[in-house]
């Protein structure tokens, strides 16, 4: 209960009007100029105002390059780490020709947004990088993780994912008919990446490549394709499983306009 009567609060309410007139009063008799910036003190450092992003064609396929050296960069770090052990080391021949086909794509990418007057990217998009690909080897890697290989497996099938939806998407914002087309023929090639590596997490390696259907006598269907893929955003489990058994879950997304590689943009 508030115990401060109505005199009390008029009194109050007094004395802060008549102490705000006096303290008024004593600057105006001192000679005290009003300054709109009383608050401050010292010199402000000027501030260099970032460059206006321009969603341009040419930002678009250095995007799509960085993406493609992101896949080189992690593709790379598996064979240098010998981190395909057991039986995923029969992927090492598929991840060397994986790595050479995005190269492949980085270099087409880059040579036609230099065509469109702008600059080749040659390095991996640090945002996705930060975001996804970093913390995603942290758990991979960490000891006591029973299913590294599998889980560097699931990584690249995440990331070859992403590359598809980054061409798919770009497809609606792209200009030019012909830089479209570029676009989804990259994409379909990086969806049978994607293809092969869910092969062999679900069913093994002894799965991946043609096979004949004993009863038929014809091939078997690996695949198939929808009239357009998924641009959703792709879950990742990897890591060492918890009591439930349960692997801790991370959501990757393809880049957003604050992680496109746009014209002022470099290699760090």
């Amino acid at each position: 209960m508030n115990n401060i009567s109505r005199r009390d609060a008029l009194r109050v309410g007094g004395l802060s009007v008549f102490g705000a007139a006096f303290l008024a009063a004593c600057g105006k008799q001192s000679g005290v100029v009003p300054s709109a910036n009383i608050l401050s003190e010292g010199v402000a450092t000027p501030t260099t105002a970032i460059p206006e992003g321009v969603v341009t064609d040419a930002v678009l396929l250095r995007t799509a390059a960085s993406i493609e050296y992101n896949a080189i960069d992690l593709y790379n770090l598996i064979l240098n780490d010998s981190m395909l052990t057991g039986d995923y080391a029969k992927l090492t021949d598929a991840v060397k020709r994986f790595r050479d086909n995005h190269q492949t794509h980085a270099d087409t990418v880059n040579a036609l947004a230099v065509s469109l007057g702008g600059k080749a990217h040659t390095c991996a998009n640090a945002r996705m990088n930060s975001l996804y690909i970093d913390p995603a080897l942290k758990l991979v890697t960490e000891k006591g993780n029973p299913d590294t290989s599998r889980d560097i497996v699931a990584l690249v099938h995440a990331m070859e994912n992403i590359g598809v939806q980054t061409y798919q998407g770009f497809v609606a914002t792209l200009t030019s008919p012909t830089l479209r087309a570029d676009a989804m023929r990259i994409a379909s090639a990086e969806a049978r990446h994607a293809v092969v590596l869910a092969q062999v997490l679900n069913g093994g390696y002894a799965s991946v490549g043609p096979t004949i259907n004993e009863t038929t006598g014809k091939p078997n269907i690996a695949s198939v394709p929808a009239a357009f893929g998924s641009l959703s955003t792709v879950l990742l489990s990897v890591g060492t499983p918890n009591s439930d058994n349960l692997k801790p879950t991370l959501t990757f997304e393809t880049p957003s306009l604050n992680g496109l590689i746009y014209d002022f943009v470099d290699c760090q």
